[in-house]
């Protein structure tokens, strides 16, 4: 276990591609965080520089204050596990979890019983005696992790290695990992694009973009207050609706005008007025929040219907409110709802987000 800290990290590959971008990170000893992103955005190089595979153009890494960047990976005594699992082929299960153990000539008897007991958590004891090649991906992968687990290094650096498995095996694995990384008081790294993962597993999330740490926060507050447009479209399954404002002031109020509406934000009215750079400001509101109904409702906003999608005891509503914006709403399936209805909805003051609509960072 160990405090892991990223301190103006810069990788560049080539003259012109920067991967990583100043970036700043601190660690928690036995903290569970999760690198979070598109494809390309640096997490994975970031994770690669943790552990010692690539050296940062510029900047430090320290493990517990002390400098490792030019330390060998070798000696940082780092676990990885990838996307794709990779098992000694000629060897049992068993003697593939018990490898770790054995390269530190631990007793042949205290080996026996911490894999028994690891792989009872992972769900292989049955399989242990079967040799690789004889199992599936899910199989596969949860092995790799009790190996990674029972050797308890300083680090685990765990690169998406949930995608290429069965979505009942995701699941199941999720809540194992959690417990495992609770039980063993491992440092956790979790690279991950799956916005899924990470509000789950992790105690902490760096969401990344082109590079730079765009927000390092707990799951809740990344959620509930994005730092910028795109973490609140990225975290969300829809992301946050936007819709393009201007800052009025009509008859001693203040106003987000979006043409086909209006929307009173006089209590916030000074914060906005003091962070803005401008008066184009950014509407934002996530669809589980947006209140819905097929009875016209005063001072709520006229919509209408383009497309539904089922999902189950859920279902997202595509609403036209006018100047070529569409906003997506989530509700209960039991709604009766069609393409082509008007809708009337409304948007609560505490679930609104504003942001700059040049910088597009968060203001309110």
């Amino acid at each position: 276990m160990a405090k892991v800290l990223l301190k103006n990290v810069t990788k560049v590959f080539g003259s012109k591609v920067r991967a990583v971008d100043n970036l700043t990170l601190e660690i928690p000893d036995k903290g569970f965080i999760s690198l979070l992103g598109p494809s390309g955005c640096g997490k994975t190089t970031t994770m690669r520089i943790i552990a010692g595979l690539e050296k940062p153009t510029s900047g430090k890494v320290y493990f517990d204050n002390e400098d490792v960047t030019d330390i060998h990976p070798r000696e940082r005594d780092v676990a990885m596990v990838f996307q794709f699992p990779v098992l000694y082929p000629a060897i049992s299960i068993f003697e593939n979890i018990a490898f770790p153990l054995q390269a530190r000539k631990i007793p042949k008897e205290e080996i026996k019983q911490r894999v028994n007991k690891i792989a009872k958590l992972f769900g292989l004891t049955k399989i242990l005696s079967k040799r690789p090649r004889e199992l599936d991906m899910g199989l596969k992968q949860r092995a790799v992790l009790a190996r990674t687990f029972i050797r308890q290094p300083k680090i685990c650096l765990l690169d998406e290695p949930l995608t290429n498995v069965d979505p009942k095996t995701r699941i199941e694995l999720r809540t194992i990992l959690k417990k495992m990384q609770s039980e063993f008081n491992e440092t956790v790294v979790y690279v991950t694009h799956d916005q899924s993962e990470s509000l789950t597993l992790a105690d902490m999330i760096a969401v990344m973009d082109k590079g730079k740490l765009l927000q390092y926060d707990t799951p809740e507050n990344i959620y509930e207050t994005p730092a910028n447009t795109f973490v609140a479209w990225f975290i969300g399954n829809p992301g946050m609706n936007f819709i393009n404002c201007s800052f009025k002031k009509l008859n001693g109020k203040f106003y987000l005008n979006a043409k086909t509406f209006k929307y009173d934000i006089t209590p916030l009215a000074k914060t906005v007025k003091k962070e803005a750079s401008s008066d184009k400001l950014i509407l934002g509101i996530r669809p589980e929040h947006i209140q819905i109904s097929l009875d016209m409702k005063p001072s709520w906003i006229k919509s209408k219907c383009v497309v539904t999608e089922p999902l189950g005891n859920r279902m997202i509503i595509h609403l036209d409110i006018g100047d070529q914006q569409v906003v997506k709403a989530k509700s209960s399936s039991l709604v009766d709802i069609s393409p082509g209805d008007t809708v009337w909805i409304n948007f609560p003051s505490d679930n609104i987000r504003i942001f700059d609509g040049k910088s597009y960072n968060l203001i309110s």
